[in-house]
């Protein structure tokens, strides 16, 4: 939020506690679902506020690059409000290096404080990969001939842990379902491991990453809070990943 006499966060404005920004989201998105936003207008003012000034996002968003899930959108942003880095699959795989860089720019330089990976009910990515790994597990090797190719067979791990969770009788849609959850939190897992300047400001407080489901039907954001292995992988002494080492 941004001061009461500008219409748009700055760096005038003091970085925002994750709580608070958390709050901002959740309220954003319930204006979005009710078809409420006060996000709809910017003006020339509002630019010139954040060239003079510059940018204080108080969150990064690590979305899906689906465009039924538009981000600024779901949550009732103006810009300024939050630093978006969106792919196919809110993954960090094959992408290490330009997701994990500009994140670190982010709470670094920006100083952001709250950090959301959100995935989306109904990822074409995901569903590719669960078909990638169902495809391997049935004697089939995937060929890889092209990026998505890898991206997809990148991604079939997750969707191989979704599938041992539930069990020999889990129908396809069920995997895929689960495997996008799953998802969420190997992407924050994959930050806290390989980034220890996120690693050290998450271990000390000073940021907060959760995961989220966005529902394309009904509009409403679940919040699925810190990841379980959060408190293991702050300890973690990795560095850069293995493709950037």
């Amino acid at each position: 939020m941004a001061s009461s006499s500008r219409n748009v966060r700055t760096t005038a404005d003091a970085p925002m506690p994750p709580d608070e920004a958390l709050k901002l989201l959740k309220e954003g998105n319930a204006r979005f679902i009710k078809g409420e936003p006060t996000a709809t207008r910017t003006n020339e003012k509002m630019r010139q506020e954040l060239v003079d000034m510059g940018q204080a996002p108080h969150t990064a968003i690590i979305g899906c690059a689906d465009s039924r899930a538009p981000l600024e959108t779901i949550f009732d942003a103006l810009p300024g409000d939050i630093f978006v880095l969106r792919n196919a699959g809110n993954t960090c795989t094959h992408a290490e290096g330009s997701v994990l860089g500009s994140l670190e720019f982010c709470v670094a330089a920006l100083q952001s404080k709250m950090v959301l990976v959100l995935g989306h009910t109904a990822c074409g990515a995901i569903k590719g990969a669960t078909a990638t790994y169902l495809q391997a597990k049935s004697g089939n090797k995937p060929q890889v001939t092209k990026a998505l190719d890898a991206l997809l067979v990148g991604l079939s791990d997750v969707a191989k842990k979704a599938s041992e969770e539930l069990g020999e009788g889990a129908t396809e849609a069920q995997i895929v379902d689960r495997t996008i959850k799953l998802n969420v939190f190997h992407t924050i897992d994959f930050l806290l491991q390989y980034s220890p300047l996120v690693r050290e400001k998450v271990a000390a407080g000073e940021v907060e990453i959760q995961g989220g489901i966005y529902d394309l039907e009904t509009g409403h954001v679940e919040f699925l809070g810190q990841s379980p292995a959060q408190a293991t992988l702050v300890k973690s002494a990795s560095t850069l990943p293995p493709s950037l080492a």
